[in-house]
């Protein structure tokens, strides 16, 4: 040890004092003041260890290693119970220890840093106790190669400058304890609100992962809530990838299991283990439950936090959070527990609402179908027209609807396939039963396989109850298949299977269903095009092209326009409550005389906004934005605007009215000069129209 005399000392403790006084970063501090030491005193490495308030655990606050420790010995927490610095824990002078004597009396396996000090080279270790309060709170280490000797003076020396820098680490675990504390309060802030705000499930716990990322070095959180069968509700989880953000994840799905495997229904029991796992405590978690060890051998999984949601009859929950490369400890549960109380109470709100959505949507579909099963129409009423290709159309129906013949219709959009459908069903030995709707371009490819065939309960996540499929929904009846060219190629083979064997299989289920149902099915692409192109299987479209109908376009059953715009302005009138008008002759030849791009449906959108704009004895064409940009002949060239812009010019049109008669009647809607007596509509009818056109309020009362 170096000669140190007096004025050296006064310097040294000045200079600590003066470095504690300016440098506010603890961290620079103790690097400072280190390399001050080190000219004063012979170490190779220095290190501040701090102890926590029941004394059991030590943690690394500042170190200056010139060593490389092993990676398991690097945790900066861990336990000091019967390890050789227990017996240090209230010293009151600084100790110096070698090494080599320490290590006989404890062993390799009770003193593993001790030993590894030892094989990198290192024969001694000075403790300085650091004390505040009354109390040691940690202690100033130095480790040396050499064997160093100090006298007296040199401990007199390093425990004045210990009482100086105790005083610094101190403060600095105060700042931090508030610093901590505040953050926990910002962390619980910004969950509560998330839990409160955000509608989405999914959403939401990304969103609590991500706070709880910033307190806890995590990487994977999961929800788990299982119902009374034993089987899960809820399966939900989260990890985060190296550099980037929480991303749903499903450890099922990357090792192959369903949730209904015996290992993953094992682990539910894990809901009933809450604590902390890490080290060999963590090992038997694993050794118990097979799904914890197999997903800590893929993902690489350290430690788990296993904390009880909720414990109800019926019902319990738990929330599951694991890191990689760290050891979680205690003081990650506790901050766990702080918002323990407000997701609990979240999921059971959202479960809740799901199952109240649940019961509505079912409610309303079957409202649906018994309004369609007790139908009185069984003829060909809704269906206008008496032209040639119309009359062959019908003659077809007429003779295919009494057997269980599986029908294609073809035609362009707006020609009436669903009519033809509806026909096919009411001319049929089965028209007392339902006939199921299905728009199979409006379904999500990843639901549509659920919506048509059925799920049974936890056969995916989210799958929380059994739903019946719309085939055996129709058992008995009809379905109808509309837009049957949107469905995606890999369920094309299942739906083969139906119409071939008539039984289904629904998601997660392994017992066959037998359906008796008569399938009709429409499109209007052309599916033998789409067969060449790969996009539709060929056998799926011969078994549906058993009975084929291709409905005309109505520019080649121009002989109906007529009759058509007549049927139209009677229904509009009658539902506008305005006066039945006719059409000038010359307005019926032009619409005669139209491509009709829409069809039907653009047909009915024009006499739609004539019935609206007219005001006197006629019906006002002239006012129809698609009929003014088309004029002429058949053979006239033009840009036809598509049906897209059309119904958007309608609605643009309609809309100036509105707002002109409002300004005319100085916003006053009924009533005698109101907005719907000048537009001789009924006023129901204008406030239901202003609704939908989300017309604003911008008079007064009136």
């Amino acid at each position: 040890m170096n000669n140190i005399n007096l004025p050296e000392a006064l310097q040294l403790m000045q200079y600590v004092g003066d470095a504690i006084g300016t440098l506010r970063d603890p961290q620079e501090l103790f690097r400072t003041v280190t390399d001050k030491l080190r000219l004063i005193f012979s170490f190779d490495s220095a290190v501040i260890i701090t102890i926590d308030r029941d004394r059991h655990h030590v943690s690394v606050f500042f170190e200056m290693l010139r060593f490389e420790l092993p990676e398991h010995l690097r945790h900066q927490k861990r336990s000091i119970v019967g390890t050789w610095l227990e017996r240090h824990l209230d010293d009151r002078t600084v100790t110096i220890a070698t090494i080599a004597r320490d290590i006989p009396s404890f062993g390799e396996e009770n003193a593993p840093l001790l030993w590894t000090l030892h094989e990198l080279g290192m024969r001694q270790i000075v403790l300085s106790p650091l004390r505040s309060g009354g109390q040691v709170i940690g202690f100033l280490c130095f480790v040396s190669k050499a064997e160093e000797s100090w006298n007296e003076s040199d401990k007199s020396l390093l425990a004045g400058v210990s009482s100086s820098i105790a005083i610094a680490v101190s403060n600095a675990l105060a700042y931090e304890e508030l610093r901590q504390r505040e953050a926990e309060t910002a962390m619980q802030l910004a969950i509560n609100n998330a839990l409160f705000t955000i509608k989405d499930r999914g959403a939401m716990l990304l969103t609590v992962c991500e706070q709880i990322s910033r307190l806890i070095p995590c990487a994977f959180l999961g929800i788990r809530v299982v119902g009374e069968d034993g089987r899960f509700r809820i399966f939900d989880n989260f990890m985060r990838e190296p550099g980037s953000s929480f991303a749903p994840f499903s450890p099922l799905e990357h090792l192959d299991m369903s949730p209904d495997d015996p290992i993953a229904r094992e682990s539910v029991e894990v809901l009933s283990r809450p604590g902390v796992y890490s080290g060999e405590r963590f090992d038997d978690l694993c050794n118990e439950f097979r799904l914890v060890g197999m997903v800590r051998d893929r993902f690489g999984i350290s430690s788990t936090i296993i904390v009880r949601l909720w414990e109800l009859p019926g019902s319990r929950a738990g929330l599951i959070i694991s890191g990689i490369g760290v050891a979680l400890g205690e003081e990650e549960l506790e901050m766990v527990r702080l918002i323990v109380p407000q997701l609990a109470l979240a999921l059971q709100n959202y479960m809740a609402f799901d199952e109240i959505d649940r019961l509505r949507r079912r409610v309303e579909g079957e409202r649906t179908y018994l309004v369609e099963e007790i139908r009185q129409t069984h003829n060909f009423e809704e269906i206008v027209g008496n032209s040639a290709p119309l009359a062959d159309v019908l003659r077809r129906v007429s003779l295919v609807a009494p057997t269980d013949a599986t029908v294609l219709i073809e035609g362009e959009t707006g020609t009436g396939k669903e009519l033809i459908a509806r026909a096919i069903h009411n001319l049929s030995p089965r028209k007392e039963r339902v006939l199921v709707k299905v728009n199979c371009a409006a379904l999500p490819a990843a639901l549509i396989e659920s919506e048509l065939f059925g799920h049974e309960k936890g056969s995916f996540t989210g799958a929380t109850e059994r739903r019946i499929g719309k085939f055996e929904l129709a058992d008995g009846g009809s379905i109808f298949l509309d837009e049957i060219g949107e469905l995606p190629l890999e369920l094309q083979a299942k739906m083969l299977r139906v119409l071939q064997e008539r039984e289904l299989e629904r998601i997660g289920g392994r017992q066959l269903i037998p359906v008796d149902v008569r399938v009709i099915a429409a499109t209007n692409r052309d599916l033998e095009k789409e067969v060449s192109a790969g996009r539709f299987r060929e056998d799926l479209y011969f078994r549906l092209n058993a009975f084929p109908l291709s409905l005309p376009p109505l520019r080649e059953r121009r002989d109906d326009i007529p009759m058509l715009a007549m049927h139209f302005a009677r229904k509009f009138a009658r539902e506008f409550g305005k006066p039945l008008r006719s059409i000038r002759e010359r307005d019926m030849r032009e619409l005669a005389s139209r491509d009709w791009k829409g069809n039907i449906r653009e047909l009915s959108h024009s006499i739609e906004q004539a019935v609206i704009v007219s005001e006197g004895e006629m019906l006002d064409l002239s006012t129809v934005p698609s009929l003014r940009s088309e004029k002429g002949s058949l053979s006239e060239h033009h840009t036809l605007m598509t049906m897209e812009e059309f119904e958007e010019e309608m609605r643009s049109m309609e809309r100036k009215l509105i707002l002109d008669a409002l300004d005319r009647a100085g916003g006053r809607v009924s009533g005698e000069g109101g907005a719907a007596e000048l537009l001789r509509i009924n006023a129901k009818t204008l406030y239901s129209r202003i609704d939908k056109l989300g017309i604003r309020k911008r008079y007064g009362a009136g």
